[in-house]
């Protein structure tokens, strides 16, 4: 006799680890969002991509403004400490943490209302 396989059971693992819909989930995945990509290009996960994708389009969908943006992309795109970002960016550390924090509950916002719908 087979295996009986569970498809969803990654996605599942992966949607419990970093929810979209909660600040903490946004906050992990971002933070991990290097090992993330590296599962995505290197072992071809797809569960990985299809979160990529999700956050790309909460994103997208939450309207942030280009210093948001551009805090998020440093931080945690460029691994920058937010005080490097605040140089570069040329405002305060507490800006760019600010940016950071409203960036992330615009995204939360965004997700609960799917999960609402």
């Amino acid at each position: 006799m087979g295996k009986v396989l569970d498809l969803d059971s990654k996605r599942k693992r992966l949607d419990d680890k970093y929810p979209l819909d909660k600040e903490e989930g946004v906050v992990a995945l971002l933070t991990q969002l290097h090992h993330v990509r590296e599962s995505r290009f290197l072992r071809g996960d797809y569960d990985a991509s299809v979160l990529l994708l999700d956050l790309a389009q909460s994103i997208k969908e939450a309207r942030l403004t280009k210093r948001q943006q551009l805090s998020l992309y440093l931080v945690y795109g460029r691994d920058m400490y937010q005080k490097e970002a605040a140089h570069w960016m040329n405002i305060s550390q507490q800006a760019v943490s600010d940016h950071i924090r409203t960036a992330i509950q615009r995204i939360v916002e965004v997700n609960e209302k799917k999960e609402v719908a």
